[in-house]
C-alpha cells in the first residue's frame, strides 16, 4: 500500500514507520537531554549551597579564632597589647554583625574589671582617664561609637550596656553614644560628657561631683554641657544639680 506525499510523490508504509520512529527518537533524545539538564541544575545548586555553607563555617571559625586571640590580648600585662586586643574586637564587630553583642559584653566586662568604683580613693588627685588607664579609655571609646553603639539593646528590651559601679572620673566621653546605658553608682566626677547621648540611661546613685575650684585634689564635677538626658533615671544621683549643665537637654527639675 502506498500514499501520496505533499508533492504528489508516492511513499510507502515503511517510510511512514521510519519517519515516526525518527520523530519518536528525536522526542526521546530531547526528553532525556531535558532531564539531564534539570539533574545538572540540581547538582549545581546543591554544590553552591554546600560551598556557601562551607564558606560560612570557615568564616565563623576565623571569627572565633580572632575573638579568642583578642580576648587573650586583653588579658596581657602590657597596656599596648591590651589596647591592640580592644581594637581587634572593634574590627571583629565591623566584620561580623552577629558577633557585635558578644563584643559589647566583653568590652563592658573589661571596663568594669579595670575600673571598679570600689577602688576609688577619696580626696586624691585624679589624672585624666586617658593617662591613668588608656586601655579602659580606648574600650569606652569603642563601645560608644558605631558599630558597637548601634548593636546595644534599647532601653525597652531589657538588654543594656552595663557600666555600673565603674570609676569613670575624668573620662573623655564627648559625644558618646550612651543611650540606655546603665551607669548606676558610677563615679563621673570631672568626666567630659559634653554632647553625650544619655537618653533613657540609668544614672541612679551616680556621682557627678562638685564644682569646687578650691579643692586641690579635685576641682570640677562632670561636664554635661549640651548632653541629652531625656528620660534618664536620675533618682538619688549625687551632685547632678552642681554639675556643669549649660544647654543640657532633659535635665530633671
Amino acid at each position: 500500500m502506498t500514499s501520496l506525499g505533499a508533492d504528489g510523490a508516492p511513499f510507502s508504509t515503511a517510510g511512514l514507520t521510519a519517519f515516526a520512529v525518527a520523530v519518536i527518537g528525536t522526542a526521546a533524545t530531547f526528553g532525556i537531554g531535558l532531564l539531564n539538564y534539570r539533574r545538572q541544575g540540581q547538582v549545581l545548586r546543591s554544590q553552591e549551597r554546600y560551598q556557601a555553607e562551607q564558606l560560612k563555617l570557615l568564616e565563623s571559625a576565623q571569627v572565633t579564632d580572632r575573638f579568642t586571640r583578642a580576648v587573650e590580648q586583653m588579658g596581657s600585662e602590657s597596656t599596648h597589647v591590651r589596647m591592640g586586643g580592644i581594637f581587634a574586637m572593634e574590627r571583629i564587630a565591623r566584620d561580623s554583625t552577629i558577633d557585635r553583642r558578644y563584643v559589647v559584653d566583653t568590652l563592658a566586662a573589661f571596663v568594669r574589671g579595670r575600673l571598679p568604683s570600689d577602688d576609688v580613693e577619696e580626696r586624691r588627685y585624679v589624672k585624666i582617664l586617658r593617662l591613668r588607664a588608656p586601655d579602659a579609655q580606648a574600650a569606652l571609646s569603642v563601645l560608644c561609637r558605631p558599630p558597637l553603639s548601634d548593636a546595644r539593646g534599647s532601653a525597652g528590651d531589657g538588654v543594656r550596656l552595663d557600666l555600673s559601679r565603674t570609676d569613670l572620673r575624668r573620662a573623655d566621653l564627648r559625644d558618646a553614644r550612651l543611650d540606655g546605658v546603665s551607669l548606676w553608682g558610677a563615679r563621673l566626677e570631672g568626666a567630659d560628657l559634653r554632647g553625650a547621648h544619655l537618653a533613657g540611661s540609668i544614672l541612679e546613685k551616680a556621682n557627678f561631683g562638685r564644682v569646687d575650684p578650691g579643692n586641690q585634689y579635685f576641682q570640677r564635677g562632670a561636664d554635661l554641657s549640651g548632653a541629652d538626658l531625656t528620660g534618664a533615671r536620675t533618682a538619688g544621683a549625687f551632685h547632678l544639680d552642681e554639675a556643669m549643665t549649660d544647654g543640657t537637654i532633659g535635665l530633671p527639675t
